[in-house]
């Protein structure tokens, strides 16, 4: 028997879009495995890196441990990471806790963009 989904990562490569679906709560350690996963993915855009533009679609999730909030406030503020950062990132939650949740990852990157729906988080990314 399989092991339950807890994510997926899709590349939409014509519009430099990366789509994270969390399906599950995850654990620091299971988020740095997501990590791990989303940054081959960044790097499959090559000499594109930095104009894509990433989607991180937690709304299946009521909120996340805060060990892992934490690991993703540390991952977001390292040298390393940034130089993989998309243009722009936007976050689809639908309570409260997720929001207040991406709301600290706004010290470390106060241009996130969290919305309710995921169109809008789309519509958003994809301005110019």
């Amino acid at each position: 028997m399989l092991p339950p989904l807890t994510h997926r990562i899709v590349i939409d490569r014509p519009r430099k879009l990366l789509i994270v679906e969390v399906y599950a709560i995850l654990s620091p350690e299971d988020s740095s495995w997501v990590g791990e996963e989303l940054r081959a993915a960044i790097r499959t855009f090559g000499d594109e890196i930095g104009q894509h533009v990433t989607l991180y679609d937690v709304s299946g999730v009521a909120a996340v441990p805060t060990a892992t909030i934490d690991l993703l406030l540390h991952t977001f503020d390292n040298p390393a990471v940034r130089a993989l950062w998309a243009r722009k990132v936007a976050f689809v939650v639908t309570n409260a806790t997720g929001r207040m949740q991406v709301k600290r990852l706004q010290k470390v990157r106060p241009d996130f963009g969290i919305f309710a729906k995921r169109d809008a988080a789309i519509a958003w990314l994809l301005e110019p």
